[in-house]
Formats: structure tokens, sequence, C-alpha cells
């Protein structure tokens, strides 16, 4: 079984949603000792946005189905994957940027969705994803970045998503402990949840 993990965390060592996400990780191999994990570390991949420039090169490609180009890289990891895990904290009411450019990379015609009837059709093999994000602030109902990764992830082809959120890290009198015990026992559940999904 293959996992994509999609680590969009910029502070790194300092990351509280990385840890949370290494926690679910470390949990999901014990069940699934087979497993292996691709990581694209969005801090280190040096991702370009699509330009009008790329996006032409891109479509040539697409055209004739050339998945081996660079450029179609990320696309083409995601498409093998069977399970997607990404972790992004809790940025201006969404995520931090790179997190966007990596969509913006693994959206390739013809290998990750087609055109059917002018609607975008996915062709991802994973039939999960489960998203981690963590934050200073309450989040309440102001989760735009959790409601895109979703319709990304269901638009290309994966039915199963979960979330798991650790907020109001950084209020006066937070019960940090408390609050991470929480989401590292729901980060359990869902790595339970996806490896159920993976074997199904």
């Amino acid at each position: 079984m293959e996992l994509l993990f999609v680590d969009a965390c910029p502070r790194r060592r300092e990351s509280r949603t990385l840890s949370l996400a290494r926690y679910m990780l470390g949990k999901l191999a014990e069940q699934c000792p087979d497993l292996v994990c691709t990581t694209h570390c969005l801090a280190e991949m040096g991702l370009k946005d699509i330009s009008a420039r790329r996006l032409k090169r891109r479509e040539a490609l697409c055209d004739r189905m050339d998945w081996d180009d660079p450029l179609i890289r990320t696309g083409r990891d995601f498409s093998k994957a069977d399970a997607v895990v990404i972790a992004a904290p809790y940025w201006d009411l969404s995520f931090p940027s790179v997190l966007k450019t990596w969509v913006e990379n693994i959206w390739v015609r013809n290998l990750t969705f087609v055109y059917r009837q002018d609607k975008p059709v996915g062709l991802a093999r994973a039939k999960a994803a489960v998203y981690l994000t963590t934050s200073g602030s309450p989040i309440a109902g102001h989760d735009w970045g959790t409601a895109y990764i979703e319709d990304v992830m269901r638009t290309l082809g994966i039915p199963g998503f979960l979330s798991v959120k650790a907020e109001g890290l950084d209020l006066d009198g937070a019960d940090i402990g408390g609050i991470m015990e929480k989401a590292r026992a729901d980060a359990a559940a869902a790595a339970g949840w996806l490896a159920a999904e993976m074997m199904r």
C-alpha cells in the first residue's frame, strides 16, 4: 500500500501540526506494516506556481500523456497513492500558500482527472484522505482550508475524507496538553479509519 504524505508545515521542528501528523503516521504504520510512504515536504520541494508558460507546457504533456517529465512528478505521485495525508497549519482562514501551489501541481489532465461533458472527473486511485491542522486561535466556522482540501480530494476522485483539528492553542489559559491529547486521540482514530479504507 502506498501513502502520500503532504507536509505543508513551514515551521518544521516547531510545528504542532507536523508533530500531530507524525503521531498519526506512526499509528498508521503500526496497523499497515507493508505501508510505503512518499513524502512531499513542500518547504523543500521548491514547487513553482503554474504560470502561463508552464501551463502551456503541461497541457502539451497532458495531450500526449507524457508522465515522465519532471513537471508532472507531483501529479504522478498523487495518482499512485492508495491514501493521502495532508498536514497544514491554520493560517489566514485556510493554510500556507505553498499548499495551494501543490494543489495546482497535482491537477493534471488525463492523469489525475479528465473532462467528461465539460466537468472534471477524478482519476485518483486513493480511497481516502486525512487533513490535519492546528491553530492558535479558535477556528469555529471559518475553516475554509479544510473545506477546500475536501472539495479538491473529492473532485479528483477520493471518496473518503476526515479532518483532525487542534484549535485555540495560544489563548490565555488554554489547556494545551489537553487539547493536543484529544487531537492525538482523534489522529489515532483517523489512522485506524484510513488503514481500514485502504484495505477495503
